[in-house]
């Protein structure tokens, strides 16, 4: 009786133990299926129902509540989730093939059924002691399910796989030595999920108990774990695990510990081949059979001896294009076998490209994932090769067509399978997913089982409100957990939360690549470890907490605030992730892929570097820039999209840095989120974050402004560190850009207007000020011994027109900044007109002065000395970041992306001032009044913004169109043979994208990859003949067409020119 009265009264905590153990141990066999998927209901549905039952009739019963910290962002997520599904039911799903209704009513329940189990844990904590037993029964799962992996690995035990339709029917499947160990779980990335989960869970448990044998137990099963986690070969899952028990670490400040662990890791790495291999294949080198007409992949190449073909197939083949391949017809059929084949007559070795068979996951697919085919380098040209078809159902042997067309082998870089599948096929439909409504995707099932990033699954089916739903959770989690913590007495609990939060932190990170909200076995146990958590800190509870007011102040902090800013500016310029090279940055490429004209590869070596500072060959003085490129072309090879993130997230931390600067200007945390979304939505700077090249204004923006908010910072609390910091951003800003000369003039203006007594013999006096301009000393030093360029060509300044240019410049920039690209032509004409009539431009220009001078006395004393501070440091920093550009004899968008802060800051403080002068219609009327003048002016920049975005998607269209049609002329000699190229019409820009301004030698380079060739461009047909002379060289003359391809000219007679 004793028994029963027990067992009824902890019900709940004995089935939640029972949960966390069977759950992970108990294989994934089907027992009910469900049509249109091969997603089965199994015996772990039954037992969670079986706990659902329970609760629910305690709850009828009243014996436990409803009420807990996390139930009503729990039901907004469920509530979204069903209005999500819903819409799709009705709006979306009709316009889709593959999805199906009872999916996706049993995709939405599913989501349900994994965070019920929270409520069902949360009310089995009715004792802090019941911890002892979690602990044990997580320690003894984590043990057997290493057992069961070793087992696999070695004693040849059964794998129950739900990887593709086959395996999920629970057939047990005996696995090859060389396979990944997936144990009790499904597949080896969910294994690898639960281990990211647990490890750090118990690592952090360990350091609350103080008995030295269960301590030995739970590390020594942690051990266990990790070994097989190296079994999973997961690369992901190893990083993530890296990640979250170095935090565990440094919570709890083991410095000793950290060391060592590093040291352990390496030891487990070293000996994981396995794992070794799976990094090392993330990118691989390998030749590309390409279409020389039309830049069609056909596959991966190889060569074979031609004793390959005995006793095969042959048939021959005419064809132009991959898809041509797949269809052999009976007039193709030439020879039925090898036999009648003349192979004698071949090469000794011969192309071959094989069909690849269904991916195994294994081995990298042929003819996907390749970084960048057109930059890739030509091997050879051929006119045939080999295609080993795949072979058929019930053949003994595949068939060989020797086919015969005009191909190209290049030299190129592929992802692997993961990635080339996550790349090229799972995020794109994610992402096409959440697009047709962003505000709650295309509901449940409206993307594959597999999204392999489980942020785009949840924007893909309930789209942002579900998204900050779901997050929701974790956060008022987050919240109640900081906020009772301090109430905690025991060690052991408060290092078992510590574990908690570490394991979901893991699963934040890999959530990254795998959907592991969605995979069932960590999905149940990340919300059972939930509820046991908020369950135990329950108990330790002495107040009331308003979570939601909790939750709102940290929505509006700073750090949020910031996170934001990522966010908006991530989403804003993710467009251009794709664009193609343009222009100078094949000219910055061809530095490291062409290392001192040698043909080959720069090395990321000391010399190299050192080469960078002290040699510039007559370029710029930038060697961070060049730096850069060295470091990126080493890793990332011609992958733009990678060189594009890079801008991406340099514009968006430049974004940041202007929101926490315009904080010390401003004081006010809405004006400087407006300062920094003005920047952000700006069309005026648009080729600085577009333009590969222009990289380097980003880095000496962000080191520039990161110096001056140092600065500040160290000026507030003189802690010497934030000057040393300040010091090297300004020395690292000179590296990148000329323009990191006035980078310490930030500063000097800065203590100018808020230096209290400012004077000037006392800021000469200053030692720390003085230091701001020490590193302008060595940077003149070698900007002068590296042959670096300095004053000349377009570059150069016209000492009689200066002050006009000066003049003519502040008004193109202030236009091209306050309106946009749209002010150009204007000012083109404009200034056209005043170069030819100085006198009028004196005159104008005086007036401007007088005008300047008038409004300043006019409403100086109308503001107070605060804000005539804000509008100085406005004036002077916009002025200051146009100082080396002022007296150029024209004004470029790039330039203006520093200045542009200035003026923004300006607009903000406007904004306030109008609003202010507004009051007096009524708060109300002022504020609707404020936006609407803060839309209109952010609706001007952003349709130039998006134009903008056009011309530089359409110029690297163009780019690629010539790479595609250059090709396709190609002859082996251009490699070897001295050359001379002639092009007609190249064209310069497309709107407010720049094509080929130069850069077009070293386009043509890395087609030819030959340092010998001479490139000449002329404007017409004739003047290329001319320079020319010889005939034999007018097949070499090409014209470019309107969509960027190039046409050879032949000319036959005298008279006769036809474009080939």
């Amino acid at each position: 009786m004793k028994l029963f009265r027990f067992v009824f009264d902890n019900i709940l905590f004995i089935l939640t133990l029972f949960l966390l153990a069977f759950i992970p141990l108990y294989p994934k066999l089907p027992l009910i299926d469900i049509q249109h998927t091969w997603v089965y209901i199994r015996a772990e549905d039954f037992f969670v129902l079986l706990a659902l039952s329970v609760w629910l009739a305690l709850l009828i019963r009243k014996k436990i509540t409803l009420k807990n910290p996390l139930i009503l962002p729990i039901l907004a997520f469920w509530i979204i989730g069903a209005l999500a599904t819903i819409h799709g039911l009705f709006l979306i799903f009709p316009n889709l093939t593959g999805v199906h209704t009872n999916v996706a009513f049993l995709s939405y329940l599913r989501r349900i059924e994994y965070i019920s189990l929270f409520f069902v844990a949360f009310s089995s904590v009715r004792d802090k002691r019941i911890l002892s037993f979690v602990v044990g029964i997580l320690t003894f799962t984590l043990l057997s399910v290493a057992a069961y992996g070793f087992g696999q690995k070695y004693l040849g035990f059964k794998a129950y796989l739900t990887m593709n339709e086959e395996f999920a029917k629970g057939v047990g499947v005996q696995l090859s030595s060389m396979s990944r160990i997936p144990s009790t779980f499904g597949g080896h990335y969910d294994l690898a999920a639960y281990l990211v989960l647990i490890i750090p869970l118990l690592v952090s448990v360990s350091f609350g108990i103080k008995n030295w044998f269960y301590r030995l137990l739970i590390l020594g099963s942690c051990a266990l774990g990790f070994v097989l986690l190296l079994m999973t070969v997961s690369r992901v899952s190893f990083v993530v695990l890296i990640a979250a028990l170095l935090l565990v670490l440094i919570l709890y400040n083991k410095r000793f510990v950290i060391a060592l662990f590093f040291v352990v890791v390496l030891l487990f790495f070293s000996f994981s081949p396995g794992l070794l291999q799976r990094f090392g294949n993330t990118l691989k080198q390998t030749d590309v059979m390409v279409s020389a007409q039309t830049g069609e992949v056909v596959g991966n190449a190889m060569f074979v001896p031609r004793a390959y073909l005995n006793d095969k197939i042959v048939n021959q083949k005419f064809a132009e294009s991959k898809g041509e391949l797949t269809v052999v017809t009976d007039k193709d059929k030439k020879y039925a076998t090898s036999s009648a084949f003349d192979i004698a007559s071949l090469s000794s070795t011969i192309p071959l490209v094989v069909e690849p068979n269904a991916p195994t996951g294994e081995s990298l697919p042929q003819g996907t994932g390749y970084i960048n085919i057109f930059l890739s380098p030509i091997e050879t040209r051929v006119g045939n090769f080999f295609y080993q078809q795949a072979k058929k159902d019930n053949a003994t042997q595949s068939a060989v067509l020797f086919v015969h067309g005009d191909y190209l082998i290049k030299k190129s870089i592929a992802y692997d399978l993961s990635f080339t599948t996550r790349f090229q096929g799972e995020w794109p439909q994610a992402i096409k997913a959440f697009q047709r409504n962003i505000l709650v995707g295309s509901g449940y099932s409206s993307v594959g089982l597999a999204v392999d990033n489980n942020y785009l699954r949840i924007l893909a089916e309930v789209g942002l409100l579900g998204f900050v739903a779901f997050f929701g959770i974790f956060l008022m989690f987050g919240i109640y957990v900081k906020r009772v913590y301090s109430n905690i007495d025991s060690p052991f609990v408060k290092s078992f939360i510590i574990g908690v939060e570490c394991g979901i932190f893991g699963l934040f990170l890999n959530a990254i690549f795998i959907d592991v909200f969605e995979a069932s076995k960590i999905a149940y146990l990340l919300w059972l470890l939930i509820g046991i958590t908020v369950g135990l800190v329950h108990k330790y509870q002495k107040e009331t907490i308003d979570l939601f007011d909790q939750a709102k102040k940290i929505i509006i902090s700073t750090p949020a605030i910031v996170l934001y800013l990522f966010i908006i500016t991530g989403i804003m310029f993710s467009g251009m992730a794709n664009y193609f090279f343009v222009g100078d940055d094949f000219t910055w490429l061809r530095w490291v892929a062409d290392c001192g004209g040698s043909g080959a590869n720069c090395h990321l070596s000391l010399s190299t570097a050192t080469s960078y500072f002290t040699n510039a060959n007559g370029f710029f003085y930038r060697p961070g820039t060049k730096l850069y490129f060295l470091l990126m072309y080493s890793g990332f090879w011609f992958n733009q999209t990678v060189y594009h993130l890079v801008s991406i997230l340099l514009h968006a931390s430049v974004v940041v840095l202007v929101f926490l600067i315009a904080k010390k200007i401003l004081k006010s945390k809405l004006l400087s989120m407006l300062t920094a979304l003005l920047f952000v939505f700006s069309s005026g700077y648009g080729e600085a974050v577009f333009w590969v090249s222009s990289v380097g204004f980003l880095f000496n923006a962000f080191f520039t402004l990161l110096a001056l908010l140092l600065f500040i910072i160290w000026r507030e609390q003189k802690k010497i560190i934030f000057f040393v910091f300040s010091f090297a951003c300004i020395t690292f800003s000179l590296l990148f850009h000329e323009l990191g000369i006035v980078a310490p003039l930030f500063v000097v203006f800065y203590i100018y207007i808020y230096e209290a007594n400012f004077s000037l013999l006392a800021a000469i006096k200053n030692k720390f000020y003085f230091l701001l301009f020490l590193p302008l000393i060595p940077y003149l030093f070698f900007r002068l011994i590296s042959d670096s360029h300095w004053f000349s060509g377009d570059y150069s300044f016209n000492i009689i027109k200066l002050p006009y240019n000066i003049i003519g410049n502040l008004i193109g920039y202030l236009g091209l900044i306050g309106i946009g690209p749209i002010f150009l032509p204007i000012y083109g004409i404009l200034r056209n007109f005043l170069r030819e009539h100085l006198s009028v431009a004196t005159i104008l220009a005086l007036i401007i002065f007088l005008g300047a001078v008038f409004i300043y006395r006019k409403y100086k004393k109308k503001i107070s000395t605060d804000e005539q501070k804000i509008v100085l440091f406005s004036v002077l920093f916009f002025i200051t970041a146009l100082l080396p550009f002022l007296g150029l004899g024209n004004i470029t968008s790039r330039y203006s992306y520093l200045a542009s802060i200035g003026l923004e800051l300006l607009f903000a403080f406007f904004i306030k001032k109008l609003y202010m002068h507004l009051l007096v219609n009524g708060r109300n009327i002022a504020i609707v009044v404020t936006i609407f003048a803060v839309c209109i002016f952010s609706f001007l920049q952003l349709i130039q913004l998006q134009k903008v975005d056009g011309d530089w998607h359409a110029a690297g269209n163009k780019s690629i169109a010539f790479f595609t049609s250059l090709d396709s002329y190609y002859e082996n000699t251009w490699r070897k043979e001295p050359t001379q190229f002639y092009f007609v019409d190249v064209p310069i820009r497309l709107g407010e994208a720049w094509i080929f301004p130069v850069g077009l030698p070293d386009a043509v380079w890395f087609v030819t990859r030959n340092g010998k060739i001479q490139v000449y461009q002329t404007s017409s047909i004739d003047k290329a003949i001319a320079i020319a002379h010889d005939p034999l060289l007018y097949k070499n003359i090409f014209i470019f067409q309107g969509d960027g391809d190039v046409k050879s000219v032949i000319k036959t007679n005298a008279l006769q020119i036809y474009v080939k």
